[in-house]
């Protein structure tokens, strides 16, 4: 392994929980500190292509989905750089069939040298789905870090998810952590938010509980435009959440 690299999953089984969004601007963030980040698209839904500006990935196209079928397929040839600084995606097979998968292909594709060398950062942006690619992902991966929506059903999901991550630690992926919990769209002034991330800061610790993402329609916006909230509205709420989430996530591996 690498000393220099990390392997961080974002993962949560409830969709829309801003996983990809987050995926995207955590992938901005590091390359614009001049950290080579690869960010790698296991939802076949493929929007982290469109968070980058990148087209999506069909059929027969390139994609990271060919290393379950194919054990000859190079992760660096799948790989494209995009239009974001010291970001490169290795993008999703928006017609990709599953059923049972190898879970350790992703892993073995990550560790091979050209891809040790080549990156600083790898985030793998999780399907929200419960089947092996997201369980690929989580043996793959040096942390776990779960987005959530500070609501109700989605702190039922989150700890669902965790429970999980304890799953494929102690029977695949020994060296997996939970870096820590990441509320996004989050409204200090709605009561409900605040009593959400209570109960989590009381069930996980509050140091896993990370500095929120506030809600802000420059993010949404940015999305829509195929671009990071930093690159779209560099002066925005936004953009400052994602440059602090990064930076405190950046200091919490150091430790992992």
């Amino acid at each position: 392994m690498n000393p220099e690299q990390f392997v961080v999953a974002l993962a949560n089984r409830k969709g829309g929980s801003g996983k990809t969004t987050t995926a995207v601007n955590l992938a901005a963030q590091w390359g614009q500190q001049g950290l080579r980040t690869l960010l790698i698209d296991l939802d076949t839904q493929g929007h982290a292509a469109i968070g980058l500006g990148c087209r999506e990935t069909r059929l027969r196209q390139p994609s990271v989905h060919q290393i379950f079928h194919d054990v000859d397929v190079d992760l660096m040839e799948i790989v494209q750089q995009t239009e974001v600084e010291n970001v490169w995606l290795a993008p999703a097979d928006t017609d990709f069939e599953h059923q049972a998968l190898n879970i350790l292909c992703l892993r073995d594709a990550i560790n091979g040298a050209v891809c040790q060398q080549q990156f600083q950062r790898i985030i793998i942006d999780t399907p929200p789905t419960f089947d092996s690619l997201l369980v690929s992902g989580l043996v793959a991966a040096h942390g776990v870090v779960i987005p959530f929506l500070p609501h109700h059903l989605a702190e039922v999901g989150t700890r669902q998810l965790a429970k999980l991550c304890y799953q494929v630690a102690s029977q695949h992926n020994s060296a997996l952590k939970l870096v820590g919990l990441l509320p996004v769209m989050f409204d200090r002034h709605i009561e409900s938010h605040q009593h959400v991330v209570a109960r989590l800061k009381t069930q996980f610790g509050k140091d896993r509980m990370l500095r929120a993402i506030r809600n802000n329609i420059k993010i949404a916006e940015a999305f829509d435009h195929g671009m990071p909230v930093g690159k779209y509205a560099p002066k925005s709420a936004g953009s400052m959440d994602f440059f602090l989430a990064a930076q405190e996530i950046d200091e919490l591996i150091k430790y992992i």
